[in-house]
């Protein structure tokens, strides 16, 4: 029997580090690829303890999924700063949110964050205070101060060949 008002939680790497208390008012989500982050014992436990009492549900999102996140990462311009386990993550978010459920993202990562609240996602973060505002990203060459609508190849300039960097859009 499903309980009303269910939050609908996806945890990553850094809930199980941190040690994320679970509730039985909370229905918690992940990818395979969080256990593989984890270096920590302790961490490892948590993991492995929340999923064989049936409270962490391990899910890999279709690739639609990850396909549509691919293309809001990159016109954020946060594509190269999030990890496969991140965008992995926020795939399953995307999942969820198609289910009709309203995933809380459990991260300290800005990136997460960010993303997580421009694809309408709320987030919770355990050490950081978490950002402020939602940011889009410009990506320019510090060398021949080229601007980039989106990401390049490599996150490398094709005219220099200096790495790019990004800095927040204005309005």
């Amino acid at each position: 029997m499903r309980r009303p008002h269910l939050r609908h939680v996806i945890l990553d790497t850094s809930a199980f580090i941190q040690g994320y208390n679970l509730s039985i008012d909370e229905e918690y989500y992940t990818v395979p690829e969080v256990l593989e982050e984890i270096r920590e014992v302790l961490g490892k436990m948590r993991y492995e303890g929340a999923k064989s009492s049936g409270k962490l549900q391990e899910i890999t999102p279709e690739k639609r999924w990850s396909d549509e996140l691919e293309v809001k990462s990159r016109s954020a311009g946060e594509a190269h700063k999030l990890s496969p386990t991140d965008k992995q993550l926020l795939s399953l978010g995307l999942k969820l949110k198609s289910e009709g459920k309203e995933p809380i993202i459990v991260s300290d990562d800005f990136s997460v964050q960010n993303m997580a609240a421009r694809l309408g996602f709320r987030f919770v973060s355990q050490v950081t205070k978490g950002i402020k505002n939602v940011v889009n990203w410009g990506i320019y060459c510090p060398g021949c101060r080229k601007k980039f609508d989106v990401p390049q190849e490599d996150n490398v300039c094709p005219i220099c060949g200096t790495e790019l960097k990004r800095k927040p859009r204005r309005g």
